[in-house]
C-alpha cells in the first residue's frame, strides 16, 4: 500500500478514536464509571459497538484514557504557566492557580479524576491502567512538590510531598466548594482563598 495511504488511513483511525474518547468523556461525566456502558458510548459517537471493541477492550480502558488525557491536559496547563518563571516561591503559585482554573473550567473532569484517590481504583480500571495514571498524577505531584522545596528555607523531599498533598488537598475542597454553590455562604472568592493559602504556606516555608 503507497504511505500516502497509509497515512490517510491512519488519519481516520486516529480521528474515530478520538470521536469515541470524545463521546466516552461525555458518557462517563453524565454517567459516572459504573452506570456507564460501551453501548451508551456507542450510541453517543454515533457508531455500533463493533467499531469500538477493535480499539478498546472495554469501557474501562476508555475511562483510564480519558482520565490520561485530562492529566496530560492539566499538566501541560502547569508547564506553560511556569514557564521562564525562576523565582520558585512565583512558580509555585502559578502552577497551582493553573490547576485550579483547569478543574474550574472542567468541572466534570474534576469529579472523574477523584477515582484517582480511591482505594478501589485497581480493580475498577484494572492494574496496568492504574500504574499508568499514577505515574501520570506522581509527575504532576512531584512537579509541584519541587517547587515546594526550592521555595523553603530547609528544602527536605519528604516534608515538600506532604505539604504538596495539603495543598491539593485544600484545592480540592475549594474546587468541591465552589462546584458545589457552597463557598458563597463564605463570601469569598475561591480563587482567592487559594491564592492567600498558597502565599501563607510559601511564608511559613521560607521563615518569613
Amino acid at each position: 500500500m503507497p504511505a500516502a495511504a497509509q497515512t490517510y488511513q491512519e488519519t481516520i483511525e486516529l480521528h474515530r478514536r478520538q470521536l469515541i474518547v470524545d463521546a466516552a468523556r461525555r458518557v462517563f461525566e453524565a454517567s459516572g464509571l459504573e452506570r456507564a456502558s460501551i453501548r451508551a458510548i456507542a450510541q453517543e459517537a454515533g457508531c455500533t459497538t463493533g467499531a469500538i471493541y477493535p480499539l478498546f477492550r472495554s469501557k474501562e480502558e476508555l475511562f483510564s484514557v480519558v482520565l490520561g488525557e485530562s492529566l496530560k491536559a492539566v499538566t501541560g496547563q502547569v508547564h506553560a504557566a511556569i514557564d521562564g518563571i525562576v523565582v520558585p516561591a512565583k512558580a509555585l503559585r502559578r502552577a497551582t492557580l493553573a490547576i485550579y482554573r483547569y478543574y474550574d473550567a472542567h468541572p466534570s473532569e474534576l469529579t472523574l479524576s477523584l477515582v484517582l484517590f480511591n482505594g478501589e481504583r485497581t480493580q475498577k480500571i484494572g492494574r496496568g491502567s492504574d500504574e499508568k495514571l499514577k505515574r501520570q498524577l506522581d509527575e504532576l505531584l512531584a512537579l509541584l512538590a519541587e517547587l515546594v522545596r526550592k521555595a523553603t528555607a530547609k528544602p527536605f523531599l519528604p516534608m515538600a510531598r506532604l505539604e504538596t498533598s495539603a495543598l491539593i488537598t485544600y484545592l480540592v475542597g475549594l474546587l468541591a466548594l465552589k462546584q458545589g454553590r457552597k463557598i458563597d455562604v463564605l463570601g469569598n472568592n475561591a480563587a482567592v482563598l487559594l491564592a492567600h493559602y498558597t502565599k501563607n504556606m510559601v511564608a511559613r516555608l521560607g521563615g518569613v
